[in-house]
């Protein structure tokens, strides 16, 4: 049947209800996973703001089966996309698709303060 996906989705919260500049979701491994969703949904109105969505590669040199992520401490990862906060305000919810790759690690960040009042929650679905 196409469309099948041997190891089923992967759900996971990133933050819940946040609205603090550099709020950072968990580093999830993706890897094997090319379909990446991540929904974004608003409490209140939330009129400025940004939600940075990114990857990073594991540190290639490390033999353990969960590697750590490179560059997770120094800030040398990726940027995939941005969603402005304004655009999912007042109980909305906006789909982020990810253009289909090969990831290895993604995650949510609240890049720019959410303002207006409200709070952000997001979370990742991927294939």
């Amino acid at each position: 049947m196409a469309g099948t996906f041997p190891q089923g989705p992967l759900s996971v919260s990133c933050f819940t209800d946040q609205s603090a500049d550099e709020t950072l979701g968990p580093w999830i491994d993706v890897r094997g996973r090319s379909y990446l969703v991540f929904y974004c949904s608003s409490t209140l109105t939330t009129s400025s703001g940004v939600v940075t969505f990114e990857e990073a590669a594991p540190v290639f040199s490390s033999t353990t089966i969960d590697p750590p992520v490179f560059g997770a401490t120094t800030g040398a990862y990726s940027a995939i996309t941005t969603v402005n906060a304004s655009t999912f305000t007042g109980g909305a919810q906006v789909a982020i698709h990810a253009p289909v790759g090969a990831y290895c690690f993604v995650r949510a960040r609240i890049s720019t303060v959410i303002g207006g009042g409200g709070t952000v929650s997001v979370g990742l679905v991927a294939y």
